[in-house]
């Protein structure tokens, strides 16, 4: 999370045109499909310690290394390996993760995302204010080291209560399993792919956005995203207290629209606004990512739960399916929406796909109910 207010600078390193530089950012997904197609099959057969700290090491090799790149065709072979990484350690988690509620038969899959957000946020804090101020290289760099220790501290506490290696050869899985025992959930993945992508979209463009819209300083374009982030830190662990008066699935449906509606609407009255408005525009910008970031605060995480309980596949393995298609999906979008602004000129045009897709994400949460079974 750490370099997505340096995007600018990142993208200013390669020379590149907005399409060229979503593009290339894009391409990333080819490196996600690696690892969700195969991590969770390799945590089946070897167990999540080993796998975890290979991660670790493949996620911070490479990111350390993109900073310095000027080239586009070696950032794009770090790209792929960087998002391989980011990948492998999400696979191992969230394993763990269902692995614990299977034993334990308490939820904490939209709360430990609600972490994961505060974590987030933390780091998009700290890195928007070292903008300006600490080099890009220097930044990235430290940060990697720090982020190695600590995370190899926290997997060797973790050891005792990893998912362990299978060691029935009965259950083993070949390369040829990979493929035959793949299923597509499809009301799920397509209602995951569209209510998940505008937090991508805010992700990969928010700050440029900002800035290239309102030509603010590199901290203040933070600030929406960091909004955006908070907001859905907010929804998150508030989930457990709005359970008890609606059902997962009402909830979603209401906060879907919310989240495409308000920020739409936000979007489109502030890129209307008079030069002389500046700052109105950009606390409409912050009011859109706020509503934007309420509203699709636990969305995700409700369809992610939904996948793993409609299935019969072992949690590793239904975490990197599940993550497959989702990745093909929004690969997909991503592409169109940087060429939309490349040909149109218009990031907040393009941002209206995103809008629109967490609008049409209500048709698929029907299977958010807990009776709801997949026909797999």
């Amino acid at each position: 999370m750490a370099w997505i207010p340096r995007f600018p600078e990142v993208k200013a390193n390669l020379a590149l045109n907005n399409g060229a530089f979503g593009s290339l950012i894009s391409a990333g997904a080819i490196g996600a499909f690696l690892g969700l197609l195969t991590v969770g099959h390799i945590i089946h057969k070897y167990g999540a310690l080993k796998v975890s700290l290979t991660a670790i090491g493949i996620l911070f090799t490479s990111l350390a290394v993109l900073v310095h790149i000027r080239s586009s065709f070696l950032f794009l072979i770090l790209n792929i390996a960087f998002a391989f990484g980011i990948t492998a350690v999400h696979v191992c988690l969230n394993s763990h993760l269902f692995h614990f509620l299977e034993r334990s038969e308490k939820n904490l899959v939209i709360t430990s995302s609600g972490y994961w957000s505060a974590g987030s946020l933390s780091t998009a804090i700290v890195s928007g204010l070292l903008v300006g101020r600490v080099g890009l290289v220097a930044h990235i760099n430290v940060l990697c080291i720090v982020l190695v220790a600590v995370m190899v501290v926290m997997i060797l506490k973790l050891r005792p209560h990893l998912l362990s290696p299978n060691e029935d050869s009965e259950h083993d899985y070949s390369v040829k399993d990979i493929f035959t025992s793949f299923k597509i959930d499809w009301p799920v993945s397509i209602g995951m792919a569209c209510a998940i992508y505008l937090e991508f979209a805010l992700g990969d463009w928010g700050t440029i956005f900002t800035k290239e819209r309102l030509d603010v300083s590199g901290s203040l374009s933070a600030t929406p995203f960091i909004v955006f982030t908070a907001m859905m830190i907010v929804g998150r662990l508030s989930i457990n207290k709005l359970l008890v008066r609606s059902r997962i699935h009402i909830l979603v449906k209401r906060a879907l629209i919310l989240a495409g509606v308000g920020f739409g609407l936000c979007i489109i009255i502030a890129t209307h606004l008079p030069a002389a408005q500046k700052w109105w525009a950009y606390a409409l910008f912050i009011l859109g990512f706020a509503i934007a970031g309420l509203g699709s605060s636990f969305t995700a995480p409700a369809f992610f739960a939904a996948a793993n309980r409609r299935s019969s596949l072992p949690s590793a393995v239904v975490v990197g399916q599940f993550g497959v298609v989702n990745t093909i999906l929004t690969f997909g979008v991503k592409l169109v929406v940087a060429w939309t602004m490349q040909f149109t000129g218009s990031i907040a045009l393009a941002l209206m796909i995103p809008a629109a897709m967490m609008i049409a994400a209500v048709l698929f949460t029907g299977v958010l109910k807990e009776d709801s079974k997949s026909k797999n």
